[in-house]
């Protein structure tokens, strides 16, 4: 195990960190009921930059769930120059829970780009495993899949249950409506994967232009729950990456992405 913790140093010094796309949804900055809003798909690693403009006509399954708790569509409204765009029309002020899910794809990175993902991505038990399994020089065949969620708030009224699970399948719920934060506070949050609390989960959150890395990560406990710091106001991002091992037969690993972002107000909500 010595041996190994020294080769997860060095491909930390000599691979770069990143070679995964994150999904978020950015809501708008001020939202009305009776209004159309639109709703930003963006992918990248530089928190809310993106890369290029995913197709919402391809996601998997779009939902909202409405202040009253009641589920309806979420319509794909094409894209943008590098945005993808999402739109509806709220009628009641509230809180707005909105989310999709990609169709799971398959990948197959050569054996630097996957040990280097692993440790970047707060997998490194993975990379351990086959550290001593000494298949670190062999590629990795993935299935992968994303499913963000964005929480907004629209109108004043205060409406709604942001800690509301839709049912997606690695899930970050905040167990306190975030909208009642301001800077210095924490945010505690569970995180569910297939609907059961999932332990030791690496949790990272970000604000817009801190680059590619996260502004600090932690792990969930036993409950899969966590406290996140709310560091200023705006729009804030926590993301999660979990892999599992199904070994089947066009691939050996499955990993499952999500994202969770939300403004935090200027003024918390009373």
């Amino acid at each position: 195990m010595r041996v190994s913790l020294v080769e997860l140093v060095l491909v930390l010094l000599v691979v770069p960190l990143s070679f995964a796309h994150d999904l978020w949804l950015i809501p708008p900055t001020k939202s009305e009921p009776d209004q159309q809003l639109r709703i930003l798909a963006h992918s990248g690693m530089d928190f809310p930059k993106s890369e290029h403009a995913p197709d919402p006509a391809k996601f998997a399954r779009r939902l909202i769930i409405n202040p009253d708790g009641k589920e309806a569509a979420l319509e794909p409204a094409g894209t943008e120059g590098l945005s993808g765009l999402l739109a509806f029309r709220p009628q009641k002020s509230g809180v707005y829970v909105v989310a999709v899910e990609t169709t799971p794809k398959l990948i197959t990175l050569d054996a630097d780009k996957f040990n280097s993902y692993l440790v970047s991505d707060g997998l490194p038990h993975i990379y351990l495993l086959r550290a001593k399994e000494k298949t670190l020089d062999q590629p990795g065949r993935e299935r992968y899949s994303k499913s963000p969620k964005a929480l907004l708030r629209v109108g004043k009224e205060a409406a709604g249950d942001a800690s509301k699970a839709v049912g997606l399948p690695l899930e970050i719920v905040p167990l306190k409506d975030p909208f009642t934060l301001k800077p210095g506070d924490t945010l505690p949050v569970r995180v569910l994967f297939q609907n059961k609390p999932l332990a030791d989960a690496n949790l990272g959150w970000a604000h817009p232009d801190e680059g590619e890395m996260p502004r600090g990560t932690v792990r969930t406990d036993g409950k899969g729950e966590a406290l996140i710091p709310i560091g200023k106001t705006g729009l804030m991002t926590i993301r999660l990456t979990h892999m599992t091992r199904p070994k089947a037969k066009d691939y050996e690993w499955e990993s499952f992405w999500t994202t969770l972002t939300w403004m935090v107000p200027e003024k918390a909500k009373e």
